[in-house]
């Protein structure tokens, strides 16, 4: 029979009890021991209950990578509240939707951050305030399971973030399939380099390595030069790359080879297979695809390194990209555009059930359970081989993503409205090894003027949704209800120009 409480607590001090002086995080400047991750963690943790914080209360966390990234979260945790990780890119309209739908008052964050926050409503906690603190685990009581344990932001029909919700339990189930499905066992000398914004997946494997007693190697940024000494003196021996860091380090490096790592944790974008080449022969065949949601975390779907490598050699590749099997305690079905079942090779929506999945989500209309027992409908497009394995072809609702982050073309396109000056734009994307997809504005009939103004529109968005190319064209693709398709925009402008890809895109008409 399960409990009614997890008891982080007991966990993260069985951990660091008996790795007390193992360096548990490092930042590229310094190490955190076990012993002071914990100590911070359990004080934050007591300052919080002793402000009144109630088990299941949303608390923010507004932390770039470093050390306070990840003992600000452990303290969130084991504290009872629901951490709710704000990126820091975010800008402040995006941020006061966050807050206003979760409804959170406090937020964990520093001290060059705290009056954003309290412009915002917010009272901050200080991370430079528990530089030096120590508090006590074993005096913190377990929480209770169901209470909610984690929000997470993610893009909705309408492009307005919706707030997912997932309980504490849940939480402790998901960490537990994430250890069972690790290529490796991890253990002490087990070390992985996180690169990616530690709300995301970084923070996921952070907890899968230090809950086994391995360290991470946490970086603020995918700095080649630094994550090429790292790997070149094997001080690491897994990393976690999407593709966007994958094409960074194969251009930083075109002729370096990197031997050593026992696993690469690829995921959050379609690999292709020009990409996989080359971190191939850069790294070996040691990369592994996993499929993951904000609703239903990783692993929904593997395939191992030995597998991936089998997928890439295979002579064709249909639409899409292949991520696996669905993992232990996963369900996953695909439905047709009639409701029934899509059949194997039929393409459908993929949805998924599992133990621990949401408990439901928030947005503008306030909390939505996901009815016990029901699947989570994804929006993602898939389809299942002869094998078994899942393809995802596409994103029902056009959404992209760059430098492995979501974008709902929609929300860029309201707030480009005002800068077109009576013209139609339209967001649409560019495929790319450096960033997943190019966000691309484009403009009907604009003048010369249009992209600087466009510029202006959106900078109140988070870097990642504003466009990084600008075109203006004499007309748009329609079909016949006149609604404008993005997909044809994509036929065209490659048509038309040749895409120079990179960290700064062009485009160069062809001749």
């Amino acid at each position: 029979m399960m409990q009614d409480t997890v008891n982080w607590a007991a966990d993260l001090k069985s951990v660091c009890d008996a790795h007390a002086e193992r360096v548990a995080v490092f930042d590229g400047h310094s190490g955190m021991t076990y012993r002071r991750l914990g100590g911070r963690a359990a004080a934050l943790a007591a300052r919080l209950q002793a402000e009144g914080l109630q088990p299941g209360e949303p608390v923010g966390t507004s932390l770039r990578n470093s050390h306070a990234a990840v003992w600000g979260a452990f303290g969130v945790r084991i504290s009872g509240a629901a951490e709710t990780p704000l990126n820091p890119a975010l800008g402040p309209d995006e941020l006061r939707h966050n807050i206003a739908i979760t409804g959170l008052r406090r937020v964990v964050t520093t001290r060059a951050r705290a009056e954003a926050f309290m412009a915002l409503g917010c009272t901050p906690l200080l991370v430079e305030e528990l530089e030096e603190a120590e508090g006590d685990l074993a005096a913190l009581p377990p929480v209770p399971r169901d209470a909610h344990g984690r929000i997470g932001f993610t893009s909705g029909t309408t492009g307005r973030p919706k707030a997912i919700v997932q309980t504490h339990g849940a939480r402790w189930i998901g960490n537990l399939l994430q250890r069972a499905t690790a290529p490796v066992a991890v253990g002490p000398g087990n070390n992985i380099l996180l690169v990616t914004p530690y709300m995301h997946g970084a923070s996921v494997l952070t907890m899968a390595f230090l809950e086994r007693g391995g360290s991470v190697t946490l970086l603020d940024g995918a700095d080649t030069a630094v994550m090429g000494a790292l790997l070149g003196e094997q001080r690491v021996d897994h990393i976690f790359a999407p593709p966007t860091v994958l094409a960074k380090l194969v251009a930083a490096f075109p002729d370096r080879r990197f031997p050593g790592l026992r696993a690469v944790f690829c995921g959050t974008a379609p690999l292709t297979p020009g990409l996989y080449a080359k971190a191939r022969e850069m790294f070996g065949p040691v990369i592994r695809i996993t499929y993951g949601k904000t609703e239903l975390t990783n692993p929904i779907a593997v395939l191992t390194a030995e597998q991936t490598d089998a997928y890439y050699a295979e002579a064709t590749h249909h639409d899409g990209v292949c991520v696996g099997w669905p993992g232990p305690g996963i369900e996953v079905t695909l439905r047709a555009e009639d409701g029934s079942p899509a059949a194997p090779g039929e393409d459908g929506e993929v949805l998924l059930r599992g133990q621990h999945i949401c408990t439901g989500h928030f947005d503008t209309d306030g909390f939505h359970p996901l009815p016990r027992g029901a699947f989570h409908e994804t929006g993602d497009l898939g389809r299942f081989d002869a094998e078994g394995r899942l393809h995802l072809i596409g994103r029902m609702a056009d959404v992209m993503k760059s430098g492995g982050y979501k974008v709902h073309p929609d929300e860029v396109e309201r707030v480009l409205a005002a800068s077109g000056e009576g013209c139609v734009v339209a967001v649409a994307s560019l495929p790319s090894e450096y960033w997943g997809e190019i966000v691309v504005a484009v403009a009907e009939g604009a003048d010369a003027g249009w992209p600087e103004r466009a510029r202006a529109a959106v900078a109140g968005l988070g870097r990642h949704k504003q466009p990084r190319l600008h075109v203006i064209v004499p007309e748009l693709p329609r079909n016949v209800q006149g609604k404008i398709m993005r997909r044809k925009i994509r036929e065209i402008l490659l048509a038309e120009h040749v895409l120079i890809d990179g960290p700064h895109p062009r485009l160069e008409r062809r001749a």
